[in-house]
């Protein structure tokens, strides 16, 4: 369980920035400024309803959310609906074992998310996010980051600060800009992801979340996302950038990828209106995930691939390890430097490093032909169900608990 603390008062206290208002960025942010930390969060998006994410939280990264208190308010709000099973399927129904154990969590809205942490973030003077803002480059004194380049509204300017974390993703440019090397691996299945309104069929939308494999690389997931909408991710071989552009061909491959209850109304709403977002898959991480004054977390130190929602969860890991060191060092007077940094990769990185192989792997597994796939599966759902670390649900995944707890009002 977490500390439950009132927010620390210090004699002095670094300006944080962060760059990237998504999981990583707002849930780092929120665990600092509700302990008296100044941070300025800049996000190169409008708003926070910007493009297609994953939202199944899993019960790794649920216990975060319950120890800081937000889980309940997410509920109580509607943004998140509990107890959610992620189920896979080879065909359209047979049903195999998700790697690691039967596991429930919860669907979020991602944006939903972001704009209560905000919300709560805002309440604090020494707290401010400037949307529409691009980190263009680092400014460095002596080998150190001590400011970014930005632009905003075309205008080029320059934000200073103490430390820095880079939580912008997997487009991150930053990593280029510190010369740090990336070890990459390109997976041989794009994502085209597509989303329905489905507010005149919402008893159609599934329960949870179902992630139906055909063999050969052919991977349909759906579940149901906010306002009564159906969130689809297709992977298969090919051109997928070209087919998200190709309706008929589109429409030709995609539909006998459908549940068949889903099928006719999939069918009847896919046409040139429909919300669509090409993902390119990689699979890749930093040799090191800092330099003086810099931090990367999340997808910029760890681009995952979608496979298992994965991206999502170690985000929101990635940053209660990050405010626990951090914050571990200003409450003894220490400063947050490059010691710091080294413990959060440490703590941080065996996981990262380990869910990175198992979804090479899980895609090595898909490529084979369905029935193969079948076999592949329900092997490793037997070795699954003898193994107690799959028992306890975690898929090896270390234990992570906020050490700063400050109550949400």
């Amino acid at each position: 369980m977490g500390i439950q603390c009132a927010p620390m008062s210090l004699q002095s206290k670094p300006q944080v920035v962060i760059i990237g208002a998504g999981p990583a960025g707002m849930m780092l942010a929120y665990q600092l400024v509700t302990n008296d930390v100044p941070v300025r969060v800049l996000e190169r998006h409008p708003d926070f309803e910007r493009e297609f994410r994953g939202e199944l939280i899993q019960p790794a990264a649920l216990g975060a959310l319950e120890t800081l208190g937000l889980l309940p308010k997410l509920v109580e709000r509607k943004i998140a609906s509990p107890d959610i099973e992620r189920r896979l399927f080879v065909g359209e129904s047979r049903r195999v074992m998700v790697p690691g154990g039967k596991e429930r969590g919860a669907l979020i809205s991602q944006a939903g998310f972001l704009q209560y942490l905000h919300e709560l973030c805002g309440r604090h003077p020494h707290y401010q996010l400037d949307f529409g803002t691009a980190a263009l480059q680092t400014i460095r004194e002596n080998g150190r980051v001590v400011a970014l380049k930005t632009r905003r509204e075309g205008t080029e300017g320059r934000i200073d600060g103490d430390i820095f974390v880079d939580c912008s993703g997997r487009n991150s440019g930053l990593r280029k800009d510190v010369g740090l090397e990336v070890e990459a691996t390109q997976l041989p299945a794009d994502v085209v992801w597509l989303r329905f309104d489905f507010s005149d069929a919402p008893q159609a939308l599934p329960e949870g979340v179902d992630v139906h494999m055909f063999g050969r690389g052919v991977v349909a997931v759906f579940f149901p996302t906010t306002r009564s909408r159906l969130q689809v991710a297709y992977s298969a071989p090919g051109d997928l950038g070209s087919l998200r552009k190709n309706i008929p061909e589109l429409r030709r491959r995609l539909l006998p990828t459908v549940p068949s209850k889903l099928r006719p109304l999939v069918e009847a709403k896919l046409d040139e209106h429909t919300e669509t977002q090409f993902l390119r898959v990689v699979v890749d991480r930093l040799e090191r995930w800092h330099v003086p004054g810099l931090l990367f977390l999340g997808d910029a130190a760890h681009t995952m691939s979608p496979s298992g929602g994965q991206g999502l969860n170690l985000a929101i890991r990635d940053s209660v390890v990050a405010a626990n060191h951090m914050l571990d060092a200003l409450h003894a007077g220490q400063p947050i430097d490059e010691q710091v940094f080294q413990k959060i990769e440490a703590e941080r990185r065996t996981e990262a490093d380990m869910i990175q192989g198992m979804q090479t792997r899980v895609h090595r597994m898909v490529m084979a032909p369905m029935f193969v796939e079948h076999i592949m599966f329900t092997l490793l759902g037997a070795v699954l169900r003898l193994s107690k670390k799959a028992s306890q649900g975690g898929q090896g995944a270390a234990r992570v608990e906020p050490r700063y707890v400050v109550p949400v009002p």
